[in-house]
């Protein structure tokens, strides 16, 4: 495989647990292991505008999927259905082969990541819990334990303003975790094990990727 200056792949949230590092420190880990996904697709500055490629995961049968659709993954020696694809820029120019399979091998030497994922969602929330309000007067009597208290002014303007923090649907964002360090890497199960939370419940789909800036900097 090309050496890549910005590796990235898709992974799917195993769950959290503890391990104990160099030092002897218990720290909190997150278990991410590395589903099935190729390359399906190389991007020039000439045709697509930035250098990249593109993973294709998510295998489906092949009655779900349109004849255009299997008829690109045929021509580039793919045989899996994939039906979700993502891009990832090469920054260097340089990019994994048409069709090659990507493994946790492929951060092997990487120091630290940026994972994106979506967030856990909480449903219709409060303003307190959504936009970490302070709560009132929790005496007997008062009529704003959490509520959300005025939201207008007097007469002038008269109105309430666009983007006010009021309550609502919270989560089910796209959130990214940058910098985090690669404790352990299971080759073997396809496996990296990373210091701290990500984004996202258990079996959920995270984008992964290398962060060179902070490895350099922690050499």
């Amino acid at each position: 495989m090309a050496k890549i200056r910005e590796k990235g792949l898709i992974a799917k949230k195993v769950g959290m647990t503890r391990m104990v590092d160099a030092e002897g420190n218990v720290i909190p880990v997150t278990l991410l292991q590395i589903p099935d996904q190729k390359v399906t697709k190389l991007l020039t500055v000439e045709k697509d505008g930035y250098l990249g490629y593109q993973i294709g995961y998510v295998a489906k049968a092949e009655k779900n999927l349109n004849k255009p659709e299997i008829g690109r993954l045929r021509k580039i020696g793919v045989t899996e259905n994939y039906s979700k694809f993502r891009e990832f820029r090469a920054l260097d120019g340089t990019a994994p082969e048409l069709g090659q399979t990507l493994t946790a091998e492929m951060l092997k030497d990487v120091g630290f990541v940026d994972v994106t994922g979506i967030t856990k969602g909480r449903g219709f929330q409060g303003a307190i819990k959504r936009w970490h309000k302070k709560i009132g007067n929790m005496s007997h009597g008062s009529m704003y334990h959490r509520r959300t208290g005025s939201i207008g002014q007097r007469a002038t303007p008269g109105k309430v303003y666009k983007n006010k923090k009021m309550p609502g649907h919270l989560g089910v964002d796209a959130r990214t975790v940058r910098n985090l360090k690669v404790v352990d890497i299971d080759l073997e199960n396809n496996i990296i094990a990373l210091h701290g939370s990500v984004p996202g419940h258990r079996e959920g789909l995270l984008e992964v990727r290398s962060t060179e800036t902070k490895a350099k900097a922690s050499k």
